[in-house]
Order: structure tokens, then C-alpha cells, then sequence
């Protein structure tokens, strides 16, 4: 459920403030369901209707597409509120589809578009999507590779010898792939690289460097750490009265203390000694020996986490001598440049694959901008255009996009919210430390004098319970950095009543595993959670919750639960499987199953064996498949009679005996004729329907979406060719890269809102939503520490790592730098652990549960009680645990669920009554019998909606429209004979459908005509349309329609993802009191506040002697029922309020409304 921030009471004092304020940039840390957007959209009204501004004069910047199109529809709400008190809110209606309401690369899109004079780049540029990317990157290493093995350069062969593989290059393309997309999201990539690499060479000057500085304030957190843990076993010690005990204690706690108080050039000194420290046996004298063994399970945890974080600095940073780590980064500055080289003709390479193709990939797009924004005439222009910039979800801004805002903002324009306790997009390259740092100079500036700067934190939680939030506050304290009184979280809406359900941490103790039925202790660990979680949502569905938005009392239903996870891929069939079993509903956001799906494979190996047949594995999957038919024995006795050789030579072989199998290659040699006539996207959609694949995939259970899936993949098809290519071999291969590369192919979504389900989807994928129920689900799975291993690696602020290699002696060692990277790495990786923890715990409003699997719940909370933090799971990180259910195995048992559909026990087998032999007579009654409703056979069983509205028109005029009417008939010369081939209207009309159908509402609105043409001539590449067919249409009349205020208002539904089109129906209706079927397709609708608005489109010919009113007048009469009919359909049969419906008449380029 998307989330909806209310401000029930009123704006709080800080949200007021943050509405209010002006003459600075700000800052607004906004937590977790504090009302962010509500505040940033009303600050934006208010400027607009008291302060003179206008929208086009701002810049608002979202992350994501979706955002932006909420963001611009919650604006035009607030906008259209005040429209009646405020005349010129109209006009700044008009404008607000043109208005500058973006993702960053859209903005970026714009900036190029605007100063393309100031680029080299080709004026048809398109945009690389991400698979096509992938594959043009891969040609290029593959291209740098092979050129440089042939060129036989000393040096990258003395690269490739230390840092490739035993068997093939595959560790280099990794490490020439993750430099290359982390220098990207820098302004300037090969200037900070080669700095960077210059940085080794340094010698003693390496003590200079930033990296020395972050590995100063690693190490120094550690000891600190370090120091906590052996202070807080003291103070336990002293409590239980074991003063010897806690005396050993003494030494190590000064040692640390001293090193952690250092602050002078001296501080690695200090923090050597405090690593290389003995420490004192922990045996207690006679005396004390009973108090120790009373506490020594927390104490002993506690001292063994401090030393194993020092012994782990002393490995890493005091082994050796500065002065030979500073040799050992000299040593390997030369293997630096030669990567930092190879990463230049890399790019290079890629670089010219893309304009070679006309085409930018997203990276490519934002440092266009930046150079462009460089220039003092672009930058000039957006500073006067832009009176205020605003930046939502600013702790997701990369350093790319921080410089590209500062070439134009002003001191006192900028208006920032976000919330770094949320920033969850490290893999995207966001910077968190944008926004820390951005706070601390905003915090330490404010109130200088003439400050032009400040910050306001809103912490007033609009979305959860006190209960909820008081658990999130106990968590997050002692994890969470800088979770003080100011990040807390407060609640927005009190609430006392008896619906404050506690949140609960539910451990599955693996220890009782004994007492569990034989299934139970066999299964894994993903299965005992998901058997958890079906026990919670079965505990909790239907019972009562009181709504403080709605301020009633609803009951819980599937679909207000979310079961959140880390990751979802590798736990998906496991939650799918057992839930089924269990009976609960669920709709699972699997994007990386598509090729695994069984239509989809099918069909790819089809397609496999339609290129080149001999190929055993996919021949065998499509035989076997409803395609063909072949049973397992059948295919057995094949290559039995036939045992030599390949399985398609047997196969081959049994067909010149078999007419069955003769059949199957006559059809392969038909469908391989066909590819090679037929355009791509064509062929693979008629290969579709012919094989049958696309009817078998529907008759399968959830067969909408197996066909829906069958459509991405022939779409699929039409994108490949678009890129230049055509042939089924070069597709094939496409799609077999995409596979191999694990690039995201989201399957086909046919969730509605109101589906009655529970959702399973990773904490990623929450961010931004909000559910009465939350089970955050794996809890004691491991997390991902990437650790910067491997050979090479690189941090932004600390450089480029390579460990130290000698082959020869087989002689490898991480170097310094390496060993920074690594600390600095592991630091920001469980950082953002804590912050996605924070996301998921804090999407839940009215119930909160986490569930984990322990081997041994007893000692993993002795563990806890004692502060251990090292078990690497989400688990590990809680050092104050919520209200804890121990749930015993034997407890997951599945209830009696015998009245399920499928029961293999279950006999289903009906048996019908013998009927006894009739009589003469009443055989004789049943011949005779006349059917009494002859006058109903007038009523045909089905209408199309056009047939229903001739017959209504044909009815006002007295004609029944039932009996055909004798007419003149007049013969014409075909236009074949008289050479000509000239479109009829009808087909003129079915081409603009078809154009109306297939275009992107949004770019055709803001890039007019050039959009228009290419989008045409795409559509003739790909086969769609004739090119004689594209010549019979006037572009200018289709931008016509985005030029009146209902395309405008289209185009901005389109983009905010609430535009259909081409939705066919089928709406029962009586006729002549008979019951009867109309079918038909609706051209358009989109969503708007107060309802849908219904558009049909027509191109009719208008009698331009008469005057417009008039022809508007006829034609809302001739096809008033069909609309009507279409708002039935809509409002009748999909639950849709309709507040407005119409005809667009290309024609006459004018909007009637009926």
C-alpha cells in the first residue's frame, strides 16, 4: 500500500518551519513517516499562490520515476484545491504537465535536449536499457582483450599473470567491470582515478593521504568498540563483587583508553601497543570462583569480541613496519597504471559501440549533463530559470549528481529532505555521506550571522503505533550511529485504545527438533520460517485493528500483510510451495525467474531448434513438450532403434519410417522458411501462435500471466530489433547473454490494489510503502559482507588496491591500501544493514513481527543477554531485543488441511444414475417438442459495441436494424485495376488506432514532432505498419491531440503510470429482454482524482461548410450509446468511476464531450 502521510492534527511546529522558512537553503531530515512530501508539496502551493512564483520556475528531483509522477499528481491536487479561490492556480495548472517534476536522468535528458549544440552527440541518440548495455560492455572486453593479448604488450601480460585466473580472464573482466561503474558515479572518472593511482608512488608522503586519515578513524572506532566491551565485563565483574577479577581488567581498560584519548601524530603508536597488550588470564581464586561461574557466560563473549577486534588491527595494519607497506604500494603502483590504461581504451572501445548505434547509456547521460552545465552559458541559464530546486530522497544522491545540482543552485535556493537513516541504494552508488556531512555544516552554519543555510529534523511518526515505534527506538539506539533525541522517532497520532498490538521477535529453536514430527525435522531452514510466518498470518488474519487515518476499526485481511526480506530469489520457491500448501494467498515479486519459467523455456528452445536443429537437450525439451507430444518411452524406443549417434541423427533416421516423426521436421523446415522471411518480432509471434504455444501456456494454471510472460519475450523480440539486428541466431544468443548475466527480466504483474493477498518482496522494494502488517522474515539468515576481497579493489575516497604479487613463488599479500579499503567497506556494508533493518521495521503501522531460525534459542539469547555482536545476521546486530516468542519446532505442525483442492486422500470420483429406458409416448413428446422462445433467436447471443450502436441509431429512426434493406448497388473500378491502391477511411483510422496504441504518451507531450516521426518509422521497422500505410497519416494531427488540454492532462497520466489503453471487455447487458454479450475495445482512459476520463477516438470526416458546433453536436449524437456503453463497461465491469467521457476527433483536432 502506498503510503498516505497525514497531518491529522495539523502541521507540527518543525513541519510548519520547514513550510515556512525562506531566504536559505535547507536541509530536512525527515524520518521515517514523518510527512515529507506532504510538507515539500505544500511548501510548493504556498509559493506558488502567496510568494508569486510559478511552477515552471522549479526544479523538483525524485529517484524514481513512480515518485515523480506521485509527486507531480499530489501537487496538481493541491493545486486544483485552491484553483477557486486563486484565478492564476488555473494557469499554473496548464503549466504543471511541462513542469519540471523528474528523475535526475530525466532532468539530465532535458539539459542535453536544451544545449545539444554544446555535445557531439547525434541528434537521434536513444537510451540504452540496461540487458543491451551489459551485452555492448562485454563486446568491448571482449574486443580489449583479444587486442591486447594480439598486441603482446610486456606489461599487460605481466598484469594478466598476477591478477587473471589459472583458467581464463574472467577475475580481470570482473575487476575491470566494478572500477569502471564505480568511477562512473564520479564527476570526474579518469582525473580521480589517476590521482588515485598516483597516491601509491608516494612513499612516506602515503601518510598525507585521505586513506590514511579514514583508516585513522577505523581503527580508532574499533579500539573505541574494543574499549566499551572490556568496561562493560568490568562493571559486571565489580557488581558481583569479584574485585580480583575485574583488577585484571585494569591494564588492557588503561591501554585502550589511552589509545582511544590519543590525539596527537602519536596515535598509532598508542594504538599498536593497545593491540599488541597481554592480557591476563581470567581464572578466578577460590574465593570468587562461585560469583564467576555465575557470570562468566557474559563476560567471557564480551572480552573475546574486544580481542578478536584487536588481534584482527594488529593483522591488518601492525604486522609490518610503515616504511614497508609504503615499498609494498610503490611496488604495485606500475600493475595500477597498467589497469588504469586498460580501463581508458576500455572505455574507449565502449564508447564507440554506443555512438556507433547512436545510443547513451544512463551514465553517459548525466556526465553529458555535467559537461554541459559546465559551460557558463548553460549553467547561467538554469540559475535565472530555476528561483527553487528541490530534491527529495536526497540521502540517495550520488557524488555525480550532488555536482551536477551545484553548477546552478543558488546559496539560499536549495531545499533538501531526506533521511540518511534510510539510504539503502549503496549498490546504486548513492553517497549517504552527502547528506552527513551536508548536516553537519548545515547544523554548525545556521546561526552564524547572515547564515544562508539550515536544517529541521522531523522525528513525529505519522504512520505507526507508540508500540511500534518505542520498539524501533529501543533497537536503533545502540546500533544505529547518531541515533540521538533528534533522530528518534515520535509519534504523530497518539493512540491509547485496546489495539496496540506489541511488536515480537519469533526465534524457531532448532534445538527442539526431537520433539517435531519426522516431516518438520527434515526440513530446511528457509522451509521452518516460511511454516513461522504461515502460523503468524494464520494467528492474525481476521482479527481487529484500529485505522487512526480512517479512525475505525477494520479487520485484518490478506493484503494488509507484507512479508519483507533482505533478499527474496534464493527463498521464493520455498515461500511459493508452502504457502500453497498452507492455503494463504500470495502474490510474489519474482523479477529473476522470467527465463526459468517453463512456457518461456520452452519456447526459447523452440526457437533454439528452429535455428539450428542439432542441438540434443533443447530437441528433447520441445519433443517432450505439448509442442510435439512424445512421451518418455516414446523418445526411449527412438534412440533404442536408433543408438548411434546424436539424438536428432536417431531421430532423423526413425523419420524416414515414422510419419510422425517426418511431421516434426517438416514443420521445423516450414518455421526455419518462415524466420527468414518474416521480420524478427514477427516470426516469433507467429511461431507463437502456430506452435500453439501461446493457447497451451494459457490453458496451464495461471495461465494469464504464462501468456503475459510470452508477450515480454516477443516484445523482447521488437526491442532487439530496434537495436539494429534482426536475425534469430543473433536474438537467441541475446537472450542467452541476459540469462547468463542474471540482468533483471521481470516477469509479467497482474496484482490489482485490492487483490485479497499477501505480498512477499524484498525491504528494497518497500521503501516508500506502508502496511497494517509487517513480518520481517529472515532475521537469522547471514549478511552480505562483500569484505573487498579479491585481488583488486576500489573506494572513491581511498583509491585503487592490488595486492602484491609474485607468481613465481606463488607469493601473494594484501597491501595497505587493500586493507583499508576493506575496513572502510565492511563499515559502510553493516551500516546500511542496520539502515535496511530500519526500513523494514518502520514500513509497518498497526502490527510488527520478525522471525528467525536458531540452532540453540537458550544460548543464542544467553549470547545476547552478554552483548555478543558477532554473529553475522540481523540477529547479531539487535543488542536490545523486543518481546521474544521461543517457537519450538513441534509448534510449526500444519493444521488439518484436508478440505484443500488436490487432496490426494480425497475421492472425487462422481458417479451418475442409471435412467431408466423412456416410453414410446415420451419419446414422442420429446420429437414433437416446439422451443418456445423463436421470437428471442432475433437477439444475437453477442454485439460488438459499433453493431449496438447502429442498431441504436437505426432504432430512432424507425429502421429495426434486425432485417437487411434493399439498396442501390453501384460498381466501381477496384483500385487495383485502375493501378491505384488508395486507404480507405476505416483503414486510415485503424492506423492512427494502431499509432495511439503504441506511442509514449509523455515524450510525444514534451518532444513533439521529431518523437512523433522516429516513433513511425520504428513502427515500420519492426512491422507493424506498412511504410505506405505510415504515409497516410498526418503526425500533426496526433500532436494536435497532446496540444489540447485533455492530451496534456493524458500524457501526464501516462506518466504517472494511471493511463490505459486498448482495454478490450466483455459486459453482459439485456436486450429486448434477453440477455446478451457486448464486446468491444476501449481506446483510452485515465485516472485522475475524481474518477476516470473515457476517450474514444475518431477520425470521421468533418463537413467544414457547417459550423463546428453543429458537426460536434451530430457526431456526439451518432456515437453517444457507444460511449455509454464503454462507461458501463468501465463502471459495471471493472468498478471504475467514470466523471467524464468523450470523442477526440483527429479530423478537426478538437475534444467533444458527451
Amino acid at each position: 500500500m502506498r503510503e498516505q502521510k497525514g497531518t491529522i492534527m495539523g502541521w507540527t511546529k518543525q513541519q510548519q518551519r520547514a513550510i515556512d522558512e525562506r531566504g536559505k537553503s535547507l536541509l530536512v531530515s525527515a524520518a521515517a513517516g514523518s510527512g515529507k512530501t506532504a510538507v515539500m508539496v505544500e511548501r510548493i502551493t504556498r509559493m506558488i499562490t502567496e510568494e508569486n512564483y510559478s511552477i515552471d520556475e522549479m526544479l523538483i528531483v525524485t529517484f524514481t520515476n513512480a515518485a515523480a509522477s506521485e509527486m507531480r499528481e499530489k501537487i496538481r491536487r493541491a493545486m486544483k484545491g485552491k484553483a477557486r479561490e486563486n484565478p492564476d492556480m488555473r494557469r499554473q495548472l496548464d503549466l504543471l504537465p511541462r513542469a519540471n517534476i523528474s528523475t535526475f536522468h530525466a532532468f539530465a535528458m532535458e539539459v542535453i535536449r536544451r544545449f545539444f549544440y554544446l555535445t557531439d552527440l547525434e541528434p537521434s541518440f536513444r537510451i540504452l536499457d540496461e540487458d543491451r548495455s551489459t551485452i555492448l560492455r562485454e563486446e568491448a572486453l571482449d574486443e580489449l582483450l583479444d587486442a591486447c593479448y594480439e598486441e603482446g604488450d610486456p606489461d599487460f601480460l605481466r598484469f594478466m599473470d598476477r591478477y587473471s585466473g589459472e583458467k581464463d580472464d574472467d577475475s580481470v573482466r570482473s575487476i575491470l567491470k566494478d572500477v569502471y561503474s564505480q568511477i562512473q558515479a564520479l564527476p570526474d572518472p579518469f582525473g580521480t582515478l589517476e590521482e588515485k593511482i598516483g597516491e601509491l608512488s608516494l612513499g612516506e608522503g602515503y601518510r598525507n593521504t585521505e586513506a590514511m586519515l579514514l583508516l585513522r578513524e577505523g581503527v580508532e572506532a574499533e579500539l573505541r568498540r574494543a574499549r566499551d566491551l572490556t568496561r562493560k565485563a568490568r562493571e559486571i565483574l565489580l557488581e558481583e563483587g569479584l574485585n580480583g577479577l575485574a583488577g585484571k581488567l585494569d591494564g588492557p581498560l588503561a591501554a585502550l583508553e589511552n589509545s582511544a584519548g590519543e590525539k596527537g601524530d602519536h596515535w598509532a603508536d598508542a594504538a599498536r601497543s593497545a593491540c599488541a597488550m597481554k592480557w591476563d588470564q581470567m581464572r578466578a581464586k577460590k574465593d570468587e570462583s562461585e560469583g564467576w561461574n555465575l557470570v562468566k557466560n557474559q563476560v567471557q563473549p564480551m572480552l573475546k569480541n574486544a580481542k578478536d577486534r584487536l588481534k584482527k588491527i594488529r593483522e591488518q595494519f601492525f604486522a609490518e613496519e610503515p616504511e614497508q607497506m609504503f615499498r609494498e604500494l610503490t611496488a604495485v603502483s606500475g600493475q595500477a597504471r597498467v589497469l588504469g590504461k586498460l580501463l581508458r581504451r576500455f572505455d574507449t572501445i565502449f564508447r564507440d559501440k554506443k555512438n556507433e548505434r547512436s545510443m547513451l547509456d544512463f551514465n553517459d547521460i548525466e556526465h553529458f549533463c555535467l559537461d554541459i552545465l559546465s559551460d557558463p552559458e548553460a549553467a547561467d541559464y538554469y540559475r535565472k530559470k530555476f528561483r527553487a530546486v528541490f530534491i527529495d530522497e536526497y540521502q540517495d544522491t550520488s557524488v555525480l549528481q550532488e555536482a551536477i545540482i551545484g553548477t546552478f543552485c543558488r546559496p539560499d535556493n536549495l531545499f533538501m529532505v531526506g533521511d540518511i537513516k534510510q539510504s539503502i541504494y549503496k549498490f546504486r552508488l548513492a553517497e549517504p555521506e552527502i547528506f552527513r556531512r551536508k548536516y553537519q555544516e548545515y547544523a554548525a552554519g545556521e546561526n552564524a550571522p547572515g547564515a544562508v543555510c539550515g536544517k529541521i529534523d522531523l522525528n513525529r511518526n505519522f504512520r505507526s503505533k507508540p508500540g511500534i515505534l518505542d520498539c524501533v527506538n529501543r533497537i536503533f539506539r545502540p546500533i544505529m550511529e547518531g541515533y540521538d533525541e533528534r533522530a528518534m522517532l515520535y509519534a504523530g497520532i497518539p493512540y491509547e485504545g485496546a489495539y496496540n498490538y506489541a511488536p515480537r521477535l519469533c526465534l524457531v529453536d532448532q534445538s527442539s527438533a526431537e520433539e517435531a514430527d519426522e516431516e518438520i525435522r527434515r526440513m530446511k531452514k528457509d522451509a521452518l520460517e516460511a511454516l513461522e510466518v504461515c502460523r503468524l498470518i494464520r494467528e492474525n488474519v481476521g482479527k481487529p485493528y484500529y485505522d487512526t487515518k480512517a479512525g475505525e476499526v477494520k479487520t485484518l485481511r490478506y493484503r494488509d500483510i507484507v512479508v519483507l526480506m533482505r533478499s527474496v530469489v534464493s527463498h521464493a520457491q520455498e515461500y511459493r510451495d508452502i504457502m500453497k500448501e498452507q492455503g494463504i494467498p500470495l502474490y510474489l515479486d519474482d523479477n529473476l525467474g522470467f527465463f526459468d519459467r517453463i512456457e518461456v523455456s520452452v519456447f526459447m528452445n523452440l526457437l533454439r531448434i528452429v535455428d539450428n536443429r542439432y542441438r540434443d537437450v533443447p530437441f528433447l525439451s520441445v519433443l517432450r513438450s505439448d509442442i510435439f507430444g512424445f512421451t518418455v518411452d516414446e523418445l526411449a524406443a527412438i534412440r533404442k532403434a536408433h543408438p548411434e549417434g546424436s539424438y536428432v541423427e536417431a531421430f532423423m533416421e526413425q523419420a524416414r519410417e515414422s510419419a510422425r516423426c517426418r511431421s516434426v521436421l517438416e514443420r521445423l523446415d516450414r518455421w526455419r522458411s518462415l524466420a527468414l522471411a518474416l521480420p524478427l518480432p514477427d516470426f516469433v509471434w507467429r511461431l507463437l501462435q502456430e506452435s500453439g504455444c501461446y493457447m497451451m501456456a494459457g490453458a496451464m494454471p495461471e495461465g494469464e500471466l504464462r501468456q503475459a510472460n510470452l508477450r515480454i519475450l516477443a516484445e523482447r523480440a521488437g526491442q532487439f530489433t530496434r537495436d539494429g539486428q534482426s536475425s534469430l541466431f543473433g536474438f537467441i544468443r541475446y537472450i542467452d547473454t541476459v540469462k547468463q548475466r542474471m540482468i533483471h527480466t521481470g516477469q509479467a504483474k497482474l496484482l490489482g490494489e485490492n487483490d485479497d493477498v499477501v505480498r512477499l518482496m524484498t525491504i528494497h522494494k518497500s521503501k516508500g510503502l506502508e502496511f497494517p502488517m509487517v513480518i520481517v522474515a529472515g532475521m537469522g539468515s547471514r549478511l552480505r559482507y562483500s569484505g573487498s576481497g579479491g585481488k583488486v579493489n576500489f573506494h572513491k575516497d581511498i583509491g585503487l588496491g592490488l595486492s602484491l604479487e609474485d607468481p613465481s613463488r606463488h607469493f601473494s599479500r594484501r597491501t595497505l591500501t587493500q586493507s583499508i579499503i576493506s575496513m572502510k567497506v565492511r563499515q559502510e556494508e553493516v551500516e546500511e544493514n542496520i539502515r535496511i533493518l530500519y526500513v523494514a521495521l518502520t514500513r509497518a503501522r498497526d502490527l510488527l513481527f520478525m522471525t528467525g531460525v536458531v540452532k540453540d534459542a537458550a544460548e543464542f539469547l544467553d549470547k545476547k543477554q552478554a552483548g555478543d555482536t558477532s554473529d553475522l545476521t540481523y540477529l547479531g546486530l539487535l543488542q536490545d531485543l523486543p518481546e521474544t516468542e521461543v517457537v519450538p519446532e513441534e509448534k510449526l505442525r500444519a493444521p488439518d488441511l484436508a478440505w484443500r483442492a488436490g487432496d490426494p486422500d480425497r475421492d472425487e470420483t462422481l458417479f451418475l444414475p442409471d435412467e431408466p429406458r423412456c416410453s414410446p409416448e415420451e419419446a414422442a413428446r420429446r420429437l414433437e417438442y416446439r422451443y418456445p422462445f423463436m421470437d428471442a433467436r432475433r437477439v444475437r447471443s453477442k454485439y460488438s459495441v459499433s453493431a449496438l450502436n447502429q442498431s441504436a441509431r437505426a432504432a430512432e429512426s424507425g429502421d429495426t436494424g434486425e432485417e437487411p434493406a434493399v439498396r442501390s448497388i453501384h460498381f466501381t473500378t477496384p483500385n487495383f485495376m485502375s493501378g491505384v491502391r488508395r486507404l480507405t477511411y476505416a483503414e486510415r483510422g485503424t492506423i492512427y488506432h494502431g499509432i495511439m496504441e503504441r506511442i509514449d504518451f509523455v515524450r510525444a507531450e514534451k518532444e513533439g514532432l521529431p518523437y512523433l516521426k522516429n516513433a513511425a518509422s520504428a513502427m515500420v521497422s519492426d512491422g507493424i505498419f506498412r511504410q505506405e500505410e505510415i504515409d497516410s497519416v498526418d503526425p500533426g494531427k496526433i500532436l494536435r491531440f497532446f496540444e489540447t488540454p485533455v492530451g496534456r492532462r493524458a500524457a501526464d497520466a501516462a506518466a504517472r503510470g494511471r493511463l490505459w489503453r486498448e482495454q478490450t471487455f466483455n459486459l453482459r447487458m439485456t436486450r429486448d429482454g434477453e440477455d446478451t454479450i457486448v464486446q468491444g475495445i476501449i481506446d483510452c482512459y485515465f485516472e485522475e482524482a475524481d474518477g476516470f476520463v473515457l476517450l474514444d477516438y475518431k477520425t470521421n470526416w468533418i463537413d467544414r461548410k457547417k459550423p463546428l458546433e453543429e458537426e460536434e453536436n451530430r457526431l456526439r449524437e451518432t456515437y453517444r450509446t457507444q460511449v455509454e456503453t464503454y462507461r458501463k463497461a468501465l463502471e459495471q465491469g471493472f468498478g471504475l468511476p467514470v466523471h467524464e467521457a468523450g470523442l477526440y476527433l483527429f479530423s478537426a483536432g478538437v475534444y467533444v464531450q458527451i
